[in-house]
């Protein structure tokens, strides 16, 4: 599987109409974005892995695999791609479902060649923020990785935000104790500000709520 790089930002089609896929294709060409089309999203998953910051421009209603479902296997993949939907038949349950997995925009046909551009753009800005938050937190899980069981009570009792005494309290050690750990979690994790120990607790709050399976409906 591949992805595509350009120097304004990698965009991905996926739109069965074959003279508005070519159309948008060439708008997004002419402006120095790279393009890949497809006219199914089988294909798109195929082909592209889906691992670098780009934009989806995706129809609702494409044959086989709808766009929508198309969304939702990219959520699922925690993919930092954003997307943009368009449609010519869409309604307002589709809409909403659209937005609630994260569209940046739903676009109607016929769309203006401003309204494109400046979906792609905030799709654009939009992936590399979560591009940026995955490198985070797959750099907080390597970090994390490396501390004991007690270590990690500890600086699970941390992001609860407990203060020593707390902590000590919770696990049936002395204060001491805890703070001893607490110098050597800063120091495997690498931490050497407060700032830095929020971001690292927040990744580490994502990576939590990312590990509760939620129930089937």
């Amino acid at each position: 599987m591949t992805g595509i790089s350009g120097t304004r930002g990698a965009v991905y089609v996926v739109e069965d109409d074959a003279d508005l896929r070519q159309s948008i294709e060439w708008i997004l060409r002419s402006v120095g974005y790279d393009v890949a089309a497809f006219a199914q999203a089988d294909d798109f998953l195929l082909r592209c892995d889906g691992e670098g910051a780009a934009c989806l421009i995706v129809d609702l209603l494409l044959p086989g695999m709808t766009g929508l479902r198309l969304c939702r296997e990219i959520v699922r993949r925690k993919s930092p791609l954003a997307f943009v939907m368009i449609s010519g038949h869409g309604d307002v349950p589709s809409t909403v479902e659209a937005m609630r997995l994260g569209a940046v925009d739903f676009l109607e046909k016929p769309f203006s060649h401003q309204e494109l551009l400046a979906a792609v753009d905030i799709a654009l800005a939009k992936a590399h923020s979560i591009y940026d938050r995955n490198a985070a937190d797959a750099d907080a899980g390597a970090r994390l990785a490396t501390l004991t069981p007690r270590e990690q009570q500890i600086f699970d009792a941390v992001c609860d935000g407990l203060v020593s005494k707390e902590i000590a309290k919770r696990l049936g050690i002395s204060s001491r104790t805890v703070d001893v750990h607490r110098s050597r979690i800063m120091e495997k994790l690498k931490v050497e500000s407060h700032t830095q120990l929020a971001h690292l607790i927040s990744a580490a709050h994502r990576r939590r709520e990312a590990s509760v399976t939620p129930k089937a409906s």
